[in-house]
């Protein structure tokens, strides 16, 4: 019966560490959407910039 608790506590713990894995790659991938983002945004006024700058001649 020991035995069972002891399986039964270390599966809890190891299922606590599965969620807290998956939460922080969960926050990882939000904090990547928004660096993707905001390259997006930089290479958007990068392009409108060069041609700008490409009308200019």
């Amino acid at each position: 019966m020991a035995e069972e608790v002891n399986l039964s506590d270390r599966l809890s713990g190891i299922l606590e560490e599965i969620k807290d894995v998956m939460e922080q790659r969960r926050q990882r991938i939000e904090e990547l959407r928004q660096e993707i983002s905001s390259i997006e945004r930089d290479n958007d006024d990068l392009e409108k910039t060069i041609s700008e700058l490409l009308n200019g001649f």
